[in-house]
């Protein structure tokens, strides 16, 4: 089975090229050429000159490029501020496994029936610090070494799962842009969605702040105006119930799940239950 996407009316399949982590990127890197293939690079660290269908920018850290196929580009870094930057690489082929030359900024406003802000088609499109976890998420799936050993369906999976993110993170820019969506509800949707995926990690309310720019009091107001519940209390709740999925259909002793869910201390853990369930964990499985 192939994956299909949908792009000028079109399905589209997608197909995986490359998606490297490439680091200390200095002087002349690529001269100006063009291919029918999509890249999307976000740059990590240092500086550099990128010039896209002649339009030049200055490339710097939490800069998202996107750039479609037979579009004109090079790249270039500083000597002194050596480029570092996540690419991804891939074509859309037709039925004829030919590659088609679509636009991704085309591909969203189809998607959504609204057009992206000018500025996002001219590019660089600055991504705002709570809005990059989502999107490097997407990049970083891709990079894991067990990648390697998977299947061209799977990457191609994994490819249209970064473009969401790419295409979602983008309409979350031109809300906050345009005053459409008040920038604390988009803050607050972006740190549920950055604690959900780091149940298994040691996460900090100072954590949480510096990703949303907030002071920890006024996130902690924030994110209770909106949720009713605090970050932490929001937080243990999403590790309490994968707790209870893990008690009750996987064979993990309680010390393995614990461990699974960020708690470093397994009588901690089995504590935290109780208060929240009324059992311990082993009373919790055998019920």
């Amino acid at each position: 089975m192939s994956m299909r996407i949908l792009m000028n009316d079109k399905n589209l399949r997608v197909e995986h090229i490359t998606t490297d982590k490439q680091m200390n990127r200095a002087g002349q890197i690529t001269k100006r050429h063009r291919h029918p293939v999509f890249h999307l690079m976000y740059i990590t660290e240092g500086t550099g000159r990128f010039t896209i269908d002649d339009r030049p920018s200055k490339a710097e850290p939490g800069l998202l490029y996107i750039i479609n196929p037979n579009e004109w580009h090079e790249f270039q870094g500083e000597e002194n501020s050596p480029l570092c930057n996540l690419e991804c690489t891939f074509l859309v082929l037709d039925d004829q496994k030919q590659p088609f030359c679509a636009n991704f900024f085309d591909w969203a406003r189809e998607k959504r029936g609204a057009e992206l802000p000018e500025f996002m088609r001219k590019g660089p499109i600055p991504v705002p610090p709570v809005m990059q976890p989502f999107l490097l998420e997407g990049f970083q799936r891709l990079l894991e070494p067990s990648m390697s050993y998977v299947t061209p369906e799977h990457l191609s999976l994994m490819v249209m799962e970064l473009m969401l993110r790419t295409e979602e993170s983008l309409w979350r820019i031109a809300r906050l842009d345009t005053g459409g969506t008040r920038p604390s509800a988009d803050t607050v949707r972006v740190l549920k969605q950055y604690m959900k995926a780091h149940l298994k990690n040691h996460v900090t309310l100072e954590e949480l702040s510096h990703l949303a720019h907030w002071t920890p009091n006024y996130l902690c107001r924030v994110f209770k105006e909106h949720t009713g519940e605090s970050p932490m209390g929001y937080l243990q709740r999403l590790r309490m119930a994968e707790a209870e999925k893990l008690l009750l259909y996987t064979d993990l002793p309680v010390y393995a799940i614990a461990e699974m869910l960020g708690y470093e201390d397994a009588s901690y853990f089995a504590r935290v239950f109780r208060q929240q369930n009324g059992r311990s964990p082993t009373h919790y499985r055998i019920i």
